[in-house]
């Protein structure tokens, strides 16, 4: 397995752009300084480096790759509801089948626990609550089709809408994990990264090596503050339950690297703001009843960044 490709930079994808600009148009504004220390630095130059940084913007970010991923999640809502559907009519079998028994052992037997979590948008268990319907049907199908009354449109039925669900399960699993696109995209940003930060080098060591305000030009710090001031961006997160109702009172903590976490709890309306926080990275997590919910989330400058995360259970 080839090994995992990590941003170089310590800034959003957004702000890497910004200053990668930034720092090109400083270069463009003092070529000749650069040309009398290397003949490489030209218009061509120049040129390339945009480039490299237009290849690595017109490849999709994770904000792009989230659609799919969204788009996938409401179609395998839909197919959901078609497989829990199922669950009540096998009931109405096993009650005809067994008219005289108890018929919760064989109704949870069929995966009738699982299909009370699963309607509630737990993904697992509804694969595994349409492993045990199929299972069941299997092991039972003469009852179920003679006394019970089951049809063979039913089995059918239950067996295609399991197969419909798990192939968009698997396509939604792995639609934001670690993969092609991501590290494509990855690659692209670090690719710009070097040839940005092998050039502004030259400048504070070589070309400017005792002149301060020009190594400010080509100093990425610098840069990044000018790009993105301290304070200058805000992030509204957006906690719903599975069941798409908002989540009062959950707690909400983000933290940006080497910068104290910070926690909110959501109000009514299961939103949680963060207001004048610094443009980075932050990495967050909702807890509600004890159970962490993950997430990630670019917050650049001048925007009002926006997640919306929605609970399992």
């Amino acid at each position: 397995m080839a090994e995992e490709i990590l941003p170089k930079y310590r800034c959003t994808e957004q702000e890497l752009y910004s200053i990668g600009e930034l720092a090109i148009k400083n270069l463009e504004k003092n070529l000749p300084d650069f040309a009398d220390y290397k003949a490489k630095y030209d218009a061509a130059f120049v040129a390339n480096l945009r480039g490299l940084r237009d290849e690595a913007i017109d490849l999709p970010d994770v904000e792009q790759r989230n659609v799919d991923h969204q788009t996938l999640l409401n179609e395998m809502i839909k197919l959901g509801e078609n497989c829990t559907g199922n669950m009540p009519k096998l009931m109405g079998y096993i009650e005809d089948a067994w008219p005289l028994d108890n018929p919760k052992p064989r109704n949870e037997s069929a995966g009738y626990k699982l299909w009370k979590t699963a309607k509630a948008g737990d993904w697992e268990d509804m694969d595994g609550m349409n492993i045990a319907m199929k299972k069941f049907i299997n092991q039972n199908n003469a009852l179920l089709t003679a006394p019970g009354g089951m049809t063979a449109a039913f089995v059918t039925k239950v067996t295609n809408d399991a197969t419909k669900f798990n192939d968009k399960y698997v396509l939604y699993k792995t639609a934001r994990e670690t993969n092609p696109k991501q590290q494509e995209k990855m690659k692209a940003n670090n690719t710009f990264y070097d040839a940005m930060m092998a050039f502004m080098k030259e400048g504070v060591e070589r070309v400017y090596p005792t002149d301060k305000a020009k190594q400010d030009l080509f100093t990425f710090k610098k840069l990044k503050f000018i790009v993105s001031p301290p304070g200058s961006a805000s992030l509204k997160v957006t906690v719903m339950n599975a069941n798409d109702t908002p989540a009062a009172n959950a707690a909400v903590t983000i933290k940006a690297e080497d910068n104290p976490s910070i926690t909110l709890n959501t109000d009514a309306n299961g939103v949680a703001f963060f207001d004048k926080v610094d443009p980075a990275t932050y990495a967050g997590s909702v807890v509600v009843n004890g159970v962490t919910t993950p997430f990630s989330k670019d917050v650049d400058t001048g925007k009002n960044s926006r997640i919306v995360i929605k609970l399992s259970l």
